[in-house]
């Protein structure tokens, strides 16, 4: 297994198609991991098996997104590897004092795999997941 902090448009298709996502445009997916905070991509074999994305403003607010499995790795840990890497990254890029809202936005009854990844769920807040960082 290898983490990587750099995946290219390509390597996000073919592992969006894998779990039956919406098809997009390689150009968009580009657009999308330039304008990202952070990415984190997961290898085994030089083969992208896992990634996710955090989108935000960098200083009160983080949201990932594309957090993705292929189907042969999924249950496996790597999603959680994922999310944990991508929150690290958040964390380490905080000034001293900061607070910063982590959400992500739950589908396919996958709540449980959040909440093993440390976020909250409070469905009389809000209808996601979510964790404070503080540094």
């Amino acid at each position: 297994m290898k983490i990587s902090y750099k995946i290219n448009a390509e390597e996000f298709y073919t592992l969006r198609k894998s779990v039956n996502w919406k098809d997009v445009g390689a150009s968009q997916l580009s657009v999308a991991l330039e304008n990202s905070m952070y990415v984190v991509g997961i290898y085994e074999n030089d083969s992208l098996v896992a990634m996710g994305r955090m989108v935000g403003d960098k200083v009160f607010k983080g949201l990932l997104t594309d957090i993705i499995v292929s189907p042969d790795y999924q249950n496996k840990g790597y999603g959680k590897i994922v999310v944990t890497e991508l929150l690290k990254l958040a964390q380490e890029n905080m000034q001293d004092g900061d607070l910063m809202c982590i959400e992500a936005a739950p589908t396919n009854g996958n709540i449980p795999f959040y909440i093993k990844c440390g976020m909250k769920h409070k469905p009389e807040e809000q209808e996601g997941v979510y964790i404070w960082l503080k540094k």
